[in-house]
């Protein structure tokens, strides 16, 4: 059963992809002497994903522009499932879940995460399998692992220095 547990976060990573997407769209990339380290990601509006990978792949000017390519023909789809995820979002903030349509808002949102999973699936593989060479491609799952595992770090690191107090115990 899908539920607004499952439904918000797909929303609000569909919304941030769009962003993304929308940011890709409107800037153009000087070529950087070295990478940018980690923290600087979610300062510039990278939040890991498709970008992050990319990011980390060193692609070539032609490469990038394959890409730049892609994400403009897809531009317009992320869009109007911005605007229609935007105000259905308001919709439901706005009305109560005894309301009688309040339903059919819940079943947009399903909707609107849904197509907007495709989309980014069917960009990612038009990415993958049209403009990365097999080399770039067997070095994705490297590249998501140490990502992983440097936010684990990250977590336990922060963990160690906000120690939680003991939850009371259940009687």
């Amino acid at each position: 059963m899908v539920t607004l547990r499952k439904v918000i976060p797909a929303v609000c990573l569909a919304a941030s992809f769009a962003g993304i997407a929308a940011y890709a769209q409107t800037t153009t990339t000087a070529p950087a002497a070295t990478a940018p380290a980690a923290h600087q990601w979610h300062h510039h509006g990278h939040r890991g994903g498709m970008f992050f990978v990319l990011h980390k792949l060193d692609l070539t000017a032609e490469q990038k522009t394959q890409i730049k390519g892609i994400m403009a023909g897809q531009k317009s789809q992320f869009e109007s499932l911005h605007t229609s995820s935007k105000a259905n979002r308001t919709s439901l903030a706005t009305t109560p879940p005894t309301d009688p349509g309040y339903p059919a808002l819940v079943q947009t949102a399903q909707t609107n995460a849904a197509a907007r999973i495709k989309l980014e699936s069917e960009t990612w593989s038009a990415i993958y399998n049209n403009v990365l060479t097999k080399q770039q491609q067997t070095a994705i799952p490297g590249i998501v692992a140490a990502a992983g595992e440097a936010r684990e770090a990250r977590m336990a690191a922060w963990k160690a220095a906000h120690p939680q107090a003991p939850a009371p115990a259940a009687e």
